[in-house]
C-alpha cells in the first residue's frame, strides 16, 4: 500500500504534451513584438521554467517590455495554445487507478492557473482532480508555494504527500516544499534516470505504467 495520501502532478511534460502551443504562443509573441529567432533548444526550454524567467533568459527581457511578451504568451495560450495539448498515453487510466484508491489528486503549474483549468477540462481529465493550482496574475507563486497551496486545499500532510514531474524545476520545488518527488524521464526535462538522481527522489518512471508500479 502506497504511503501517500495527496499525489500531485506537474502538467507539462508529466501529464501532457504541450509542446506545440507553448512554442506557437513564443511564435505569437515574437511576431507581435518583432523579436529575434531563437534556437530550437531555446524554445524547448520554455517547457517548465515561468514565462517571464524564459522570456527574460532568451530574448533579453526587462520590465515592461517583459510583460508584454508575457501577456502575449498568454493571450495566445487562452485562446488557441490550451487546445494544442495532447495526454501522454496511460494517463487517464493513471488517474482513474489512483482515485479507485482513494487518493487525493491535485496539479501544481507554473502555467497561469486559468489557462491549465480549461486545457485540463478541454483534456477530459479535470474531473480527476481535487485541486488545480497555477500561477496567478497578481501573484506568482513559487513551485513550492504551489505545492503546499495544493497539500493545504486538500486538506492533506505534508509527510504524506509526493510530487510526480519532470524537470528540475520540479524537483527543487518538491525539495525546498519538503515533498517527496518522483521524477519521469518521457516529458521535457529529465532525460535519463541518472538526470533525476541528481535530486533526491523516490523514484524514476520512463512511462506512466511505470509511475503506477512504483506507487
Amino acid at each position: 500500500m502506497s504511503p501517500y495520501q495527496t499525489i500531485i502532478f506537474d502538467l507539462d511534460g508529466t501529464l501532457a504534451d504541450t509542446s506545440e502551443g507553448i512554442y506557437n504562443c513564443i511564435r505569437h509573441a515574437q511576431k507581435m513584438m518583432s523579436l529575434p529567432p531563437i534556437t530550437s533548444a531555446q524554445m524547448r526550454s520554455h517547457i517548465g521554467p515561468p514565462m517571464h524567467e524564459s522570456y527574460e533568459r532568451n530574448f533579453h527581457l526587462t520590465g515592461h517590455e517583459l510583460e508584454r511578451a508575457v501577456g502575449y504568451h498568454k493571450e495566445y495560450a487562452l485562446t488557441k495554445g490550451l487546445y494544442e495539448a495532447s495526454l501522454y498515453e496511460g494517463i487517464p487510466h493513471l488517474l482513474s487507478q489512483l482515485k479507485s484508491r482513494g487518493l487525493k489528486l491535485a496539479v501544481a503549474t507554473l502555467k497561469y492557473e486559468e489557462t491549465a483549468q480549461k486545457m485540463l477540462s478541454f483534456l477530459n481529465i479535470a474531473s480527476f482532480f481535487d485541486v488545480i493550482c497555477g500561477t496567478l496574475s497578481e501573484v506568482k507563486l513559487t513551485k513550492a508555494q504551489l505545492l503546499h497551496k495544493c497539500v493545504e486545499q486538500c486538506y492533506g500532510d505534508i509527510r504524506s504527500a509526493l510530487l510526480v514531474g519532470d524537470s528540475s524545476y520540479d524537483a527543487l520545488g518538491a525539495q525546498e516544499a519538503g515533498i517527496d518527488f518522483l521524477g519521469v524521464t518521457y516529458g521535457f526535462g529529465f532525460q535519463t534516470a541518472d538526470d533525476v538522481n541528481q535530486y533526491p527522489n523516490v523514484g524514476c518512471a520512463k512511462t506512466v505504467g511505470e509511475i503506477w508500479e512504483l506507487l
